[in-house]
């Protein structure tokens, strides 16, 4: 799950990216978030980001590869563990995702 959400930070930034990651305690929760300085999305894209083969519009470079599976397989298996995935972006600001897993099941 987190190699996934490394690998987008990384891809849908420009160059020389800047990637925060941050994990901290709260509660009977473990969070984890990953920053970057990258494109960031629209309210639209955030909407659907979690579907199946969905990949967030870059115009006309197409230079991002990938099937729109990985967002997809992070929501699943965090479902799973009974965790949950929260986001912020904000189109050229780049994007937060916060992961919220409980310290037991």
């Amino acid at each position: 799950m987190f190699n996934n959400l490394l690998d987008n930070a990384n891809k849908y930034s420009r160059e020389n990216p800047v990637i925060r990651v941050e994990a901290w305690e709260q509660g009977d929760q473990i969070l984890v978030s990953i920053q970057d300085q990258g494109i960031g999305m629209t309210k639209d894209a955030l909407k659907k980001i979690f579907d199946k083969f969905y990949r967030v519009p870059t115009g006309n470079v197409h230079d991002v590869k990938g099937f729109g599976l990985g967002l997809s397989y992070v929501k699943t298996m965090l479902e799973a563990h009974k965790g949950e995935i929260h986001v912020h972006s904000e189109p050229g600001k780049g994007s937060t995702f916060t992961v919220n897993l409980p310290k037991k099941q």
